[in-house]
């Protein structure tokens, strides 16, 4: 029988291991582990999320040979609690809140993260929506307001929503690098920092084009 292939595990500059796959996959499920360990295959280091990705694996995999059989969330010889309404409960119980393990909540910072990338093209034209109080304070429609006024909504706008969720985004890169995430929240930053700017010069263009064609 041939052998089984086992990797080794990297966190926070700590290396674990040799562990089989199975043992792999159940640490990820029972959250020992999380998707943003590293994994060493054929001699190089990446990410449990994308190696599984490039094997087809997921976290929710469906059991085969040399898998475990997900774990019960009840002990052996343990009995389900009854279904609401039974007779000797609350007919109305308190929903109870499932509490996150570190790894889902590094997980969602992470994810946090992009999505702060992704509000740097977002939130200018939602700040430029100031014009519409500006118009009301001066009781003048938008279209009779002056260019200098609204070139000064629109400018101030983009700036502060290209480069306002760069903030954001280095607080969780601080985060992720206290977690040994070190190079995740340095890609963050950068990639906040070149959307910031692109989207800062792409809005001010069009700003530009529509106040020079203003009637």
């Amino acid at each position: 029988m041939a052998d089984q292939a086992t990797f080794k595990l990297r966190w926070k500059g700590t290396v674990t291991g040799p562990f089989p796959l199975a043992r792999i996959t159940d640490m990820l499920r029972t959250g020992e582990i999380s998707l943003l360990h590293n994994i060493e295959v054929d001699g190089k280091w990446t990410t449990v999320r994308d190696y599984f990705r490039s094997t087809g694996l997921t976290r929710a995999h469906t059991p085969g040979a040399g898998f475990a059989a997900p774990l019960s969330p009840y002990a052996i010889g343990d009995e389900p609690p009854p279904p609401p309404g039974a007779p000797g409960t609350d007919a109305h119980p308190t929903p109870l809140r499932r509490r996150l393990s570190p790894s889902e909540i590094l997980e969602r910072s992470v994810r946090e993260g992009y999505l702060w990338c992704g509000a740097t093209f977002l939130l200018p034209p939602i700040f430029a929506l100031m014009v519409f109080p500006m118009s009301w304070l001066q009781n003048r429609p938008v279209n009779e307001l002056r260019s200098f006024d609204l070139a000064a909504v629109f400018i101030l706008a983009t700036l502060i929503g290209s480069f306002l969720p760069l903030i954001f985004v280095r607080r969780i890169g601080a985060t992720l690098t206290q977690a040994g995430l070190k190079e995740e929240g340095e890609a963050q930053t950068k990639l906040a920092v070149i959307l910031g700017f692109s989207g800062a010069i792409l809005w001010l263009a069009m700003c530009g084009w529509y106040l020079s064609h203003r009637l």
